[in-house]
């Protein structure tokens, strides 16, 4: 696939996707806590997040430390970078994956004080 092809590609259909979803459960953005992207890499994601005027703050990053994790990557941004949050509080999250095969998709979801382990690395 072609890289510039599937850029265009996420940075058209994330968006709409994120954006679709809220507007379909009726939930403004606003009320969202997090938004974990798939991470292919940071400029795409920083694109997408631009794109939605969503804060930073609401963007957590595991790339850095673990690179692009593929379908791994919603959860385990959670655990690395949400875990006392999501240990302690009730969170509203939107995730959206996309890439293989040219898919996206998004969904929504609520935790509350749930348990996560620590993440285990060889």
């Amino acid at each position: 696939m072609d890289g510039m092809d599937v850029f265009a590609f996420a940075v058209s259909k994330a968006p709409k996707s994120v954006a679709a979803l809220l507007e379909k459960l009726q939930i403004p953005q606003e009320d969202i806590d997090c938004f974990v992207f798939h991470q292919a890499n940071r400029f795409l994601n920083e694109k997408i997040r631009k794109k939605l005027k969503i804060d930073a703050s609401k963007v957590p990053y595991s790339l850095l430390n673990y690179g692009n994790t593929s379908c791994a990557t919603i959860p385990l941004t959670l655990v690395t970078e949400r875990q006392e949050q999501l240990q302690n509080s009730r969170m509203n999250i939107v995730g959206c994956a996309f890439g293989v095969g040219l898919s996206w998709g998004s969904v929504y979801f609520s935790t509350e004080n749930i348990i996560c382990l620590d993440l285990i690395e060889y």
